[in-house]
């Protein structure tokens, strides 16, 4: 089975073919980063309020009385969703989902 899974891999990877994904971290522009754990603050000043293609707010599971702020991006032709959180409360919104679609 594991050995099914890689060779998966490896085709799809050979095909070109993107597949929506999480991921750790997230490349902008060729210099800047954002990851799991960065400040919404940071991640306002790298990206653009004309980069957000939508976003949406859920109530918050852990926190009560909190919310998780989702917001969809498009830059360079990347499309990805980011899900901000408070990990301390009262505390910063945080990164705490990265989603790369294809």
């Amino acid at each position: 089975m594991i050995k099914i899974i890689s060779t998966l891999t490896i085709l799809i990877a050979l095909s070109g073919l993107s597949f929506a994904g999480e991921v750790k971290k997230i490349v902008i522009q060729d210099i800047y980063w954002i990851e799991i754990g960065d400040t919404a603050d940071r991640v306002f000043s790298i990206l653009d309020k004309s980069d957000v293609v939508s976003r949406e707010q859920k109530k918050d599971p852990y926190h009560p009385g909190s919310f998780i702020e989702i917001k969809y991006y498009k830059v360079e032709g990347k499309s990805f969703t980011i899900h901000f959180a408070r990990v301390l409360d009262p505390g910063p919104y945080e990164v705490v989902k990265i989603i790369t679609h294809p």
